[in-house]
C-alpha cells in the first residue's frame, strides 16, 4: 500500500494544473503563402490557423508574437517570460494538435526536469534556465505523436490539414449520434452544435455558431450559417443564414432564409 500511494503521488504531480507553463504560439510569416500577409488567419472549419493551437493548450498563460523563418526564437521570446517554472514555444503552422499531446509532453518534461526541449515543430524551456542562455540548437528532436505536428507549410498541405480537421469534427458529431451519410461531402465548422438523432444527406455545410436541434432532418444541398434550427425540421437544398427556424418546419426546396428571427 505504501508504494502504491508513493506511485498515486507522483501521478498526481506529473499532471499539473497549468499554474506552471506559458505557451509562447509564435505567429509564423510564411513566405510559401505568396500574396497572403498572414497565413495564420487563414479559416481553418471555423477557426484561424493558430486558434486550433491555442485551443489545444487551453487551461495555460497564452502569448503570441510574430516571426518569420529568419527569426531568433530565443532572441524573440525572451521579452514575454514571465516567472512561470516552463516556457513551451509552440508555430501557429501546427493546427493539428491535441490536447492531449500537449499534456504527455508537459508531463515528460515534468518528470525528467529538462532544461531544454526540442520538439519537430516547438520546444519547451526551463524558463530559469533559458534567460541566460544564448542558443538552443544541438539538442535532440523528441518525437510525440508526429501527426500533430504535421505542418501547414503551403497551401497544398494547409488543404489537407483542413481535410484532416474536418474528419475530426465529423468523427465527433457521429459519436455523439448524428448520422451523416456521406462524409466525403459534408462540412462542419468547430462551432456547430448539432443534438443527437439528426441526418445529415450528401453536400450540406455547416457554418459559423450554428445550432441544430433534435431529429431534424437536413437532406441534399443546404448551406447553413450563424442559425438556429429548431427540433424536428426538414431543410431541403437552402440557404440559411443569421436566421432561426421554429419547430416542426419544413424550409425549401430552393429558399433563401437571411436574417430571420423567427
Amino acid at each position: 500500500m505504501e508504494m502504491e500511494t508513493k506511485v498515486l503521488d507522483k501521478q498526481v504531480l506529473l499532471k499539473d494544473d497549468g499554474s506552471d507553463v506559458l505557451v509562447i504560439i509564435l505567429l509564423f510569416k510564411n513566405p510559401n503563402f505568396p500574396g497572403i500577409l498572414k497565413p495564420y488567419e487563414l479559416d481553418l472549419c471555423g477557426k484561424r490557423c493558430w486558434e486550433w493551437v491555442e485551443l489545444a493548450c487551453s487551461g495555460y498563460s497564452i502569448k503570441t508574437i510574430t516571426c518569420t523563418p529568419e527569426t531568433d526564437v530565443l532572441t524573440l521570446i525572451k521579452p514575454l517570460l514571465t516567472d512561470k517554472r516552463y516556457t513551451m514555444v509552440l508555430y501557429s503552422d501546427t493546427p493539428l494538435l491535441t490536447k492531449n499531446t500537449i499534456e504527455e509532453i508537459l508531463s515528460y518534461v515534468r518528470s525528467r526536469d529538462i532544461n531544454i526541449l526540442n520538439l519537430i515543430r516547438g520546444y519547451v524551456f526551463n524558463t530559469d534556465y533559458i534567460r541566460n542562455v544564448q542558443d538552443i540548437k544541438g539538442n535532440l528532436i523528441e518525437k510525440f505523436n508526429e501527426k500533430d505536428f504535421i505542418s501547414a507549410f503551403d497551401l497544398k498541405q494547409f488543404e489537407y490539414i483542413g481535410q484532416v480537421i474536418n474528419r475530426r469534427i465529423l468523427n465527433y458529431h457521429l459519436t455523439n449520434g448524428v448520422i451523416i451519410t456521406d462524409v466525403g461531402s459534408t462540412f462542419i465548422n468547430a462551432d456547430v452544435i448539432i443534438e443527437s438523432g439528426c441526418v445529415l444527406e450528401p453536400n450540406n455545410i455547416i457554418k459559423g455558431k450554428t445550432y441544430i436541434g433534435k431529429s431534424c432532418h437536413l437532406e441534399s444541398g443546404n448551406i447553413i450559417i450563424d442559425s438556429f434550427i429548431s427540433d424536428n425540421c426538414i431543410l431541403k437544398t437552402s440557404y440559411i443564414f443569421n436566421s432561426k427556424i421554429d419547430k416542426n418546419i419544413i424550409v425549401g426546396p430552393f429558399e433563401k432564409v437571411i436574417n430571420k428571427a423567427n
